[in-house]
């Protein structure tokens, strides 16, 4: 796996929030939140314009609960409903890997991560970002690839 630091370029988002999520329901809020967020650009007419992402703002301890947010970039701003917003993309320094299999197996890549910015004396600003640059609906399960993003201060 391929780790390495670089400097991110923000860009603007639609996007939705969900609380207190965690590993047995992330699924679901995730296509729940992919659902509200694809109906409004359809609606408005934006076009998509990078990979969605899901930000991970916060966690309990234990990582087992989370508060996330859903985007998606798009080319243009639209109009925020109840539970769609604008936002944008993370923007600066930051540490980034591209993961290669299932979502299951996430865990190792955060971890491979964590351990480089250990050894390389860097903190985490606390949110991470997976990219989901493959769509699961076509394909194969191993082949899928999230670039994993961890801003550093």
């Amino acid at each position: 796996m391929n780790i390495e630091r670089t400097n991110l370029s923000s860009q603007i988002a639609v996007a939705t929030k969900a609380t207190a999520v965690t590993m047995e329901n992330m699924t679901a809020a995730i296509d729940t939140g992919y659902e509200k967020l694809m109906q409004a650009v359809a609606q408005q007419g934006a076009q998509l314009i990078s990979a969605p992402y899901c930000a991970y703002l916060n966690s309990n301890e234990d990582f087992t609960v989370f508060d996330i947010e859903l985007g998606i970039p798009i080319n243009t701003a639209i109009s925020a409903s109840d539970e769609v917003y604008m936002s944008q993309t993370y923007g600066g320094k930051a540490v980034i890997a591209t993961h290669q299999d299932s979502y299951a197996t996430l865990e190792a890549t955060y971890e491979a991560m964590l351990v480089y910015l250990q050894e390389n004396h860097l903190e985490s600003t606390g949110v991470y970002y997976d990219y989901y640059l493959s769509n699961p609906l076509d394909t194969p399960e191993d082949q899928l690839l999230t670039q994993v993003v961890f801003p550093i201060n």
